[in-house]
């Protein structure tokens, strides 16, 4: 008997709605929390060192708000906190064998931190005295801000003798012993270069803090580290300044585009 051709096409309609069902994938148990330690040093209680302790980490990245630097993606880094109080250090882990995973530990800073006096944080900051701070501002040479691809670079910019912005020669960036604190003081007016590089209306908070970390820049530089949100020269840098020179009237850094992408070459002079 034959099937009319109107029946076999409804045959054939039904056949097709049916939905399809995937078998369940079997997905395997996550990775166990990544283990580390922390060691406050002995001679300075605001000095602490994070080791991961796990062996079967191959990339990581640390969390350490309140912390300097407050990232790292070290397996081995030295955190300073120049602030008491009760901290949070993550270790987020990529594993061998695939999966990530993060844990957590706490930890209490007993004091506010004294910044080792190195001949570095002298010349930085103007000595190792309660009252010592030293300001820098924007040089105006040639070269007060250079940008590129890469750590050094200058191929996209290279600003010219006196090219900066007025709003941008008046900024001065302070690093004070005491504390270890650190002041954007800029007039009242900043240039955004998020909106074409106009002078705008801000005011930095007057909390901030800054630390000194040996070899802690791309190529193992000296470098300065700020909180999350503060920035020395340009508003579209990272937190992060690999120090290139330093001296007692200079300080030439390096530091990554804030969301990436390339990297800028700041320029700076002793403030009278």
């Amino acid at each position: 008997m034959k099937i009319p051709y109107i029946l076999t096409l409804g045959l054939f309609a039904v056949a097709a709605c049916e939905p399809f069902i995937e078998e369940d994938v079997a997905v395997g148990p996550l990775p166990a929390p990544p283990q580390f330690s922390y060691e406050v040093l002995a001679d300075n209680p605001n000095q602490v060192v994070i080791r991961e302790t796990s062996t079967d980490i191959f990339d990581r990245v640390w969390s350490i708000p309140g912390a300097r630097p407050e990232t790292s993606e070290k397996a081995v880094d030295t955190l300073f906190f120049p602030r008491a109080g009760t901290f949070t250090i993550t270790l987020h882990a990529s594993i061998n064998g695939g999966g990530t995973s993060s844990s957590s530990q706490n930890i209490v800073i007993e004091q506010d931190g004294v910044a080792p006096c190195t001949d570095e944080l002298i010349l930085l900051a103007g000595g190792c005295e309660e009252s010592s701070g030293k300001c820098w501002t924007f040089s105006h040479a040639a070269g007060a801000v250079t940008v590129g691809p890469t750590p050094g670079s200058g191929e996209w910019f290279r600003s010219t003798a006196d090219g900066l912005q007025g709003e941008q020669y008046d900024d001065k960036f302070c690093f004070y012993f005491q504390n270890s604190s650190f002041r954007y003081l800029n007039n009242g007016l900043t240039i955004d270069p998020f909106n074409g590089y106009v002078a705008v209306p801000y005011d930095p908070p007057a909390d901030y803090t800054w630390a000194l970390t040996p070899g802690g820049g791309a190529g193992g530089e000296l470098q300065i580290n700020l909180p999350v949100g503060a920035f020395m020269g340009v508003w579209d840098a990272s937190n992060n300044y690999d120090i290139v020179v330093l001296t007692e009237t200079e300080l030439i850094v390096r530091t990554p585009f804030l969301n990436g992408g390339g990297w800028f070459e700041l320029y700076f002079e002793a403030a009278d």
